[in-house]
């Protein structure tokens, strides 16, 4: 064996000893701890196809917030401080707990969650529907996981309804938050507008309809629930994770 490769190899065991000799001297609840942070920021290795709309994106990783189509499909996790790191694990283990409370469209209507599709969904393809509750959308309560501005939910036909993450939103022209760094991003989309009216999305030529004009909408951030940051903060709905979880039915993730 040659001496690079010895080096290499010796330097691997020392920082391994150490990972353990910390772990131990943490306890437990440390050795948890670090499990978490470990899956949290490796990607998870798998063959299915990604979002239609997932890309690398122009602007750099460690852009905060700009239109969706320029900023990377997922983050970059390493670019975060541990200190960001583990405010985006508390975001998600909140918002988890928080929104277990609606894991159904009619349980998220009773509480005042808009579940009527924007369109009926198509065979063999998977509509994301966005439950928006307009008292929480109004409330100045912002990246509140107790008070999301909607609620996502995946939706096949002649399947069941399945929750897999929620949105939050800013009003227009403020910026949101963004305790976790590089990780909680914000994006937003071209939308058709007239004067103050809400926002419309372009026709599918992507144009607007006659007397309104297309501006970039209010900022919003998508959290899914996906078991590692690099998914759980990704842009659009991050399918190959989401299959992996079982979340999407098996013609979704062939």
């Amino acid at each position: 064996m040659n001496l690079p490769r010895m080096t290499a190899i010796a330097a691997v065991l020392l920082v391994v000893t150490v990972a353990v000799a910390s772990a131990w001297i943490g306890g437990p609840s440390r050795v948890v701890a670090r499990k978490a942070l470990v899956a949290a920021q490796v990607p998870p290795h798998h063959h299915l196809a990604a979002h239609p709309h997932a890309h690398a994106g122009t602007l750099p990783a460690g852009a905060l917030r700009g239109p969706a189509h320029d900023l990377p499909q997922y983050p970059t996790v390493a670019l975060a401080t541990p200190a960001q790191r583990a405010a985006a694990i508390r975001l998600l283990a909140e918002a988890r707990r928080s929104v277990s409370r609606w894991p159904t469209p009619a349980t998220a209507a009773a509480a005042g969650f808009d579940t009527r599709p924007a369109r009926r969904a198509r065979p063999e393809r998977v509509g994301y529907l966005h439950a928006e509750h307009r008292r929480f959308s109004d409330d100045r309560h912002y990246l509140d996981p107790r008070r999301p501005e909607a609620l996502i939910y995946a939706n096949v036909r002649g399947r069941k309804v399945v929750l897999v993450g929620v949105m939050f939103s800013m009003p227009r022209g403020v910026r949101g938050p963004t305790p976790g760094g590089p990780i909680t991003r914000w994006h937003t989309h071209r939308v058709c507008a007239r004067g103050d009216e809400r926002g419309r999305t372009p026709r599918p030529d992507g144009s607007c309809p006659p007397g309104t004009t297309s501006r970039e909408g209010s900022e919003m951030l998508h959290l899914w629930f996906t078991h590692d940051l690099r998914s759980a903060f990704a842009i659009h709905a991050p399918e190959p994770e989401l299959c992996a979880e079982d979340l999407l039915p098996r013609q979704i993730c062939r």
